[in-house]
Order: structure tokens, then sequence, then C-alpha cells
């Protein structure tokens, strides 16, 4: 699937001229702001401006296209110059301050469109640890950066003139929606579109709910399915879900978004992941003192760089080890942040306690999960009598539901040669149970026999379960549905085929395997039915 690189190459001959500028052409200008453009784009408060295709040529004199990274910015720059859509555009008016305070970090420049309308790009945070605290920062304070983005966008209203768009990836996002809520009244008409792309919201002590209705519906709030920054302080806006290409966190990067055309390619709802973790956060930060968020944001990204990492790539490839260090670390902070980080977890329990696990185990296919755990462990309890204990346990109720079944069938008034089959069908079936009962030394053997039955159809059930589901379940529970019914079906194969061979090693094999069995099937239809209620549950998503 294409992605914004593929976007830039394949429709850059499309002038913006004759194909208006859209959601993407925003994605793409706000990642082209991560690039270093200082001595290359003029500065602010110089007059003078440079086409993207020529400032590609100076910046590329000094950094080398050798060994990019896939997701790495240089390559919207080098993509772009070569494009007859963007090479054109002018930039100007750039900023790049990087004060040794992280609250500071702050960086714009604005893109010259062919109509007269200008795009207004902030900086965003990159995949570095120390980027990710502002975004936490914001939380319980208003920091530096939201101040330099509305005086810069002030700035630009007064000197140009002509529409504003303005946008920015991450805390950039954040940046574009405070600095248009903050310019002078006057001026904000002229403000089109708002484009936060994957930006955090506000904290509600600290926002003029006035201010940012003033400017709502124009607000762009687009994020990937799975999405946890940008739902930091959720924006009360309609969210543009978007398919990524990555994995869980990397997918805040825009490199990974999925488009298609001239736009993204959409998804219904965040994954359900995404949606525990958000509730979570949304729990922990709503009860939190700005203190003990202030100590928190501290220790949690201090104990982040303790295991060694530098960026986000680092903690997902580091796995368990890293986030085991950065549990260790936060249990030996201070007491206000462990507070925080236990009503963290606290929050995250009482999210997965949503799913309704008890309603799982009522119905049809949890009570069957549970009769074969519950078997399992009848197999491994007495594993060298099992076959004889379960064979008779099974022809005793056998012959006893038959016989009550029978007079059942006597006192009935119904048609006599209806009445007599079923009699006798009962009858057959009572006799065989108690000739089974009568020769103890082959009920093992039936018992293998039924085992086999068992299997067979167990593999029958989870096959029927995938086709009738096919529409709803994940592409991973079919995965597994489709491996339960193989392996029953050859289990099925082997007892049927060695009926008589029984010992201790079978029986533990059998017992552990049912109550696996039953235990997958379980978490799999808990799971099933924990996405089906996020998707009856929309909030702000939409629909």
């Amino acid at each position: 699937m294409a992605n914004i690189i593929n976007y830039i190459k394949w429709r850059g001959d499309l002038e913006l001229k004759k194909n208006t500028f859209n959601e993407v052409d925003n994605l793409g200008l706000s990642l082209l702001i991560y690039n270093d453009f200082g001595g290359i784009v003029p500065d602010r408060g110089v007059d003078g401006s440079i086409k993207i295709s020529d400032a590609s040529e100076l910046y590329f004199k000094s950094h080398s296209i050798e060994n990019l990274g896939r997701l790495d910015f240089d390559w919207v720059l080098y993509y772009m110059a070569k494009s007859r859509r963007f090479g054109s555009l002018y930039l100007s008016d750039y900023v790049d301050v990087k004060g040794e305070d992280r609250n500071v970090m702050f960086t714009a420049f604005t893109v010259h469109l062919p109509d007269g309308s200008h795009y207004v790009a902030f900086r965003g945070t990159t995949m570095d640890i120390d980027d990710w605290r502002l975004d936490f920062q914001m939380s319980f304070e208003e920091i530096d950066a939201q101040k330099a983005a509305a005086e810069y966008l002030h700035y630009i209203l007064k000197k140009y003139a002509g529409n504003i768009y303005v946008g920015g990836h991450s805390k950039g996002g954040n940046l574009a929606v405070y600095s248009a809520m903050h310019v002078p009244s006057i001026v904000r008409g002229r403000i089109k579109r708002i484009y936060s792309n994957d930006g955090p919201g506000f904290c509600p002590e600290l926002i003029d709910e006035k201010m940012f209705y003033n400017i709502k519906d124009r607000i762009i709030h687009i994020v990937p399915s799975f999405c946890v920054v940008g739902m930091i302080f959720e924006l009360k806006v309609a969210h543009e879900i978007v398919a990524s290409d990555a994995d869980k966190i990397l997918q805040h990067s825009g490199m990974t978004w999925k488009v298609e055309g001239d736009h993204f390619v959409r998804r219904m709802y965040l994954t359900e992941e995404s949606s525990v973790y958000n509730r979570a956060i949304d729990d922990w930060i709503g009860n939190a003192t700005m203190e003990q968020r202030r100590a928190f944001t501290k220790d949690i990204f201090d104990s982040m760089k303790a295991a060694g990492a530098v960026s986000l790539y680092d903690i997902s490839k580091g796995g368990f080890h890293d986030f085991g260090t950065i549990l260790l670390s936060g249990a030996n902070s201070e007491s206000k942040t462990k507070i925080v980080v236990g009503k963290f977890f606290g929050s995250l329990w009482r999210s997965i306690e949503k799913i309704r696990i008890i309603d799982a185990i009522k119905s049809r296919q949890g009570i069957i999960d549970v009769f074969l755990m519950f078997l399992g462990v009848i197999f491994l309890t007495i594993p060298e009598a099992v076959y004889s204990v379960l064979g008779g346990a099974i022809a005793l109720v056998a012959a006893a539901w038959n016989a009550v079944m029978l007079l059942k069938a006597g006192m009935r008034d119904e048609k006599p040669f209806i009445k007599r089959g079923r009699m006798i069908f009962h009858i057959v079936v009572m006799c065989f149970m108690v000739f089974i009962l009568s020769n103890i030394e082959r009920i093992p053997t039936w018992t293998n026999v039924l085992m086999a039955i068992v299997f067979f159809t167990l593999a029958v059930v989870s096959v029927r379960y995938v086709v009738k589901n096919k529409a709803t379940i994940s592409t991973k529970a079919k995965f597994w549905m489709i491996l339960l019914a193989v392996v029953n079906l050859n289990i099925g194969m082997v007892s049927l085929a060695m009926p008589a061979r029984l010992d201790y090693g079978k029986s533990i094999t059998v017992g552990s395997y049912l109550i696996l069995l039953g235990f997958v099937r379980l978490i799999i239809q808990i799971f099933e039915q924990a996405q089906d209620n996020s998707a009856g549950t929309s909030g702000f998503y939409e629909d």
C-alpha cells in the first residue's frame, strides 16, 4: 500500500494549480519541516524565499541519501524537489529555536501556495524520547513552544495577505491548534483549515473553551488506528482515523500512513489495544494533580533513558527488558510518582475488567470451552484410570438418560409408529450402554473411540465458527481457529486408528491439550467480544 513518498512520486506531476490542496499535501508539508533548513530557508525577519527544489539542492550538499532508513524525513524533501507539485513551492520565515530547556524547542516555516494562500508548518516530536517528554509536559503546563507558535502565526498573518492553512504533526499539531486559538479575532477568520496530524489536545485546566469553539469547525484531526499521542486530552472534534503499515506505537510516524489517490486509507475505529491504553491514560491523568503529573513525567522519561533508550525505536525493539527497567526505575522514584503509576495500572486493570469474561463463559461456546478445560484436568488428575472412569461415567449417564427418555416416550400422545420407533431407539441405546458397563475391560477402548469422535466434532465446530463469523473476526483469530481444527482432526484420526493404545503419557498429553484448547478458544472469544463492544461505542470516533 502506498505511503506519503509514493504519493509524492506518483502524483507529483499534478500541479496544485490544477489539483487543489488536500489532506495528504498537508501531511507532506508537516513532515518536511522535520528537516534542518538552517542557513537554507531565509529566517524570519529576513526578506526573500527559496524554492523547495533549490532548498533540496543545498540541503543534500551536506546530507547524503545513502544509508537512509525507509522512514527518514529526508526522503520527503528529496522527492518533493523532483516533483512539479511541490518543487516550485516557496519556503520562507524559518524559525528554529533549540534551547537547553526542552520546553522552548520550536521550529516553523511558511510555504507559499500557487493560489496566494500559505501553509504554516510547525515541527512536532520526533521519535526521540526527549521530544515525547513535551507531549506529556503539556498535561500540566502551557509550554513556551505554544506561546511562540501563536506569536509566529500572528506575525505571518500580518506579513502576508491571503488565506492561511496551519498544521503540524504530533506536538506540531497541538501548536497548530493552539496558535489558531490565540491569534487576534480580527485576523482569525483568514485561517481556513487547521491540521493536527496525531497531535495531542489540551489540559482541561488550561484551555479556554470559548477560544477553542471559535475554531473547532476548522480543525482536521487525523490519527492512525493505533493512536496514543493524538488521544492525550482528546480534542472534541471528529477524528479522521487512517490505516498504517506499522505496528502499535510506531504508527505515530506519518511516514507509515497509507495513502490511496489523494486521500488516506480510512479505518472505522481505533484498535482495541489502543483504546484500552487511552482509557487508562485519561483516567489516571484526570485523577492526578498538576504536581503529580509533573513528577510522573520527569520520572517516567528519566526511567526510559535510564534503560539506555534514546528513541521509541529502542523501546519497541527492547521488548520486556527495557519495559521492566522502566517499571523498576518508576518503583524507586519519589512517592508522588508511585501514586500516579499505581493509578495508571489501576486504570489499565479497570479497562481490562470491562471485557465481560463472565458473559463469554455463559455463552454456548464458553460452556464448551470450560468443559474442555475441566475434562483436561480429569485427564491430568487420574491419567492411568481416566479412560475407564470417564468411559464408565459416560455409559452410566447415557443409560440413565435413555431410561428416562424411554419412560417419557411411552407416556407421549403421538402416532403409534412414531412412538414405537422412538421407544425402540432408546431401548437399543440403553442396552448398548449396559453392554459396555458389563464389559469393563473394553470400556477404555470404547472411550478412546468416543474421544476421537469428540475431536472430530471440535474440528468441525472450529471451521463452522470461522465460516459463520468470517466478516467480523480478525485474521489472527481465523488463523488460530483453523490451526485448532487441523490439530483436532489429527488427534481424532490417531485416536481412531489406535483405540487400544492407552498409556500414562497419552493421558497427560491429551489432558494438557484439552486445557490449552479450551483456554485458547475462550481467549479468542473474549477478545473478539471486546472488539465488538468497542465497535458499538464510538464516542468521538467516526461511525
